[in-house]
């Protein structure tokens, strides 16, 4: 197996996970919005080879590798599994140049030219100026301003909350001591 294939599928199987969601599983797996991404960055979905065309591929070698096989060398999911180990990949790898009707090592190239995840179009912000004046916390007044320190950090719950004094005593009692008996 090339190593970068595999180098390929770990980047794209980690991209938009989480810490908690890659420690959730004990083996790296990648959907279809993970492949699609790939095969979209590597240029291998064009006017020909649509996405709708990969989800089909994807769809029976999902189907073949879910189906109960006696071989013992064959690679084998649970039924519902909609995710590809690293094996399962390489199957869809070679579905997906036999539908392309090009060789494996062509694909293989391609992938492996490729950088890696890469944000395109991603949302950039409208209205720079407006969320510049909006976050800047010098021209906060009153409550506001308390929420944050000199520097525009946020104090946090801090900031937010009044510091309650528990002692029983209420706002017009002139003595703030415990109460000491006169008597004795």
């Amino acid at each position: 197996m090339s190593s970068g294939l595999q180098k390929a599928f770990d980047k794209y199987s980690k991209f938009g996970k989480t810490q908690a969601q890659l420690a959730d599983h004990n083996c790296i797996r990648i959907g279809s919005a993970g492949i699609q991404k790939m095969m979209k960055d590597c240029s291998l979905i064009d006017t020909k080879y649509t996405s709708q065309l990969l989800d089909n591929d994807i769809a029976r070698v999902l189907g073949k590798l879910t189906i109960n096989s006696n071989e013992s060398s064959s690679i084998h999911y649970p039924k519902g599994t909609k995710t590809f180990e690293i094996k399962g990949f390489k199957a869809l790898i070679d579905r997906i140049a036999e539908s392309k009707s090009v060789n494996y090592d062509e694909i293989l190239a391609k992938i492996n030219a490729n950088q890696g995840p890469r944000l395109n179009h991603v949302t950039e912000i409208a209205n720079k100026d407006i969320t510049d004046r909006m976050t800047n916390t010098t021209q906060y007044t009153g409550t506001h301003k308390e929420r944050f320190d000199e520097d525009g950090h946020g104090k946090g719950k801090e900031g937010r909350t009044d510091e309650i004094i528990s002692t029983g005593y209420v706002q017009g009692f002139k003595i703030n001591e415990q109460f000491v008996s006169t008597k004795k």
